[in-house]
């Protein structure tokens, strides 16, 4: 249903920076907030304070990567639940998250003799391998992506307005070639050296690192910007994308470029978000649908609103792994966080979709 509510500057505006709060306050809390790795007492292991030099940029890097992260998959969940036009997908429906995956684990499982290679040279190969994982993930989703476009088009029988791509093709497509992604990679993981099967494991259940370089943050960062203000830009067009794509044609909407331009984003978007945590489930289900639940069906709403729930989200979810730590004896990988938040409420959502009936 488009959102037929006149959306004022004002308004506009306001969203920007009642969200942009949530952001800093999170951002703030996950700065004071640690383990009490000295065990000084108290009923919480936990403790408070402004992080000293020798923390602070650690600290920083990781509430950072969290924050890039959560912003980058939320808003990958509202583009492709307009682009599929399911409010229960999110950006592992289509695959792209497992073969932004696979490329991962094969750079880290050549990573050494990749940093030899490297050495030997000096210079650009350090810094080019040094990005490995970001360029590995890139280019393991956009194969994907491609991999689904094509077997969607040519198994889709021209099923979409003008001959397009019919979105439950899409779906159903992405669905085989993520079980693909995945049987690939156990594969990876069976042949991996035993010493780095632990760092895989853990990797391949979402975890926010402290060895995020700045460099290796400010590529991501540019990248997820220049994806996200292409589906900004577009968000109105969006609104329109939830009607056939008969409808959006007569409309004035460009439905097939605008699924091909959607995807794509948010193809680049859930890559960087892998590159640096790993596979982290449902930030990109439940942040849209929160944000919807306050705000209604608003894509131009929608996509401001959601992927700063999702970085304040993502920050607030490690803030607990990082003040949890020595009650775990180790930090949790954050990706289990947010599959105990997540599952219940995508139980809730389909519960809630099966109650309504016909209107999902």
């Amino acid at each position: 249903m488009i959102a037929r509510e006149t959306l004022t500057w004002p308004r506009y505006m306001r969203l920007w920076l009642i969200g942009l709060a949530l952001v800093a306050g999170a951002a703030v809390l996950s700065m004071y907030l640690g383990a009490d790795v000295q065990r000084r007492g108290g009923w919480l292991p936990v403790e408070w304070g402004w992080p000293g030099p020798e923390v602070w940029h650690f600290r920083w890097y990781r509430v950072l990567s969290a924050a890039l992260v959560g912003f980058a998959l939320a808003a990958s969940g509202v583009a492709l639940q307009s682009l599929l036009r399911n409010p229960l997908a999110d950006p592992y429906v289509l695959g792209v998250s497992s073969g932004a995956s696979v490329g991962v684990l094969v750079y880290l499982i050549f990573a050494a003799p990749l940093y030899a290679w490297a050495l030997a040279r000096g210079g650009w190969a350090v810094e080019l391998v040094g990005q490995g994982a970001t360029l590995t993930a890139i280019a393991g989703a956009i194969a994907t992506s491609a991999a689904v476009f094509v077997l969607a088009r040519a198994g889709g029988g021209g099923a979409g307005a003008g001959g397009g791509i019919d979105p439950l093709t899409l779906l159903l497509v992405g669905i085989v070639v993520s079980a693909i992604n995945s049987a690939l990679i156990m594969f990876l993981n069976a042949m991996a050296p035993h010493g780095l099967k632990v760092e895989l494991m853990r990797y391949m259940m979402g975890t926010i690192s402290e060895s995020n370089t700045r460099d290796g943050l400010i590529i991501a960062g540019a990248i997820m910007a220049a994806a996200y203000l292409p589906l900004l830009m577009a968000s109105n067009a969006l609104n329109v994308a939830s009607l056939s794509d008969v409808e959006a044609a007569s409309l004035g909407v460009r439905i097939e470029r605008l699924r091909t331009m959607s995807f794509v984003c948010s193809s680049l978007l859930t890559a960087v978000a892998i590159a640096l945590a790993g596979p982290i489930g449902f930030v990109g289900l439940i942040c849209p649908h929160i944000c919807r639940l306050v705000l209604g069906p608003d894509h131009r709403q929608l996509m401001v609103a959601a992927p700063l729930v999702g970085a304040a989200f993502l920050m607030l979810a490690d803030t607990f792994v990082r003040a949890s730590a020595m009650m775990f004896y180790g930090q949790l990988p954050v990706g289990v966080i947010t599959a105990i938040c997540g599952g219940p409420f995508f139980l809730l959502l389909l519960k809630r979709r099966n109650l309504v009936g016909g209107d999902a």
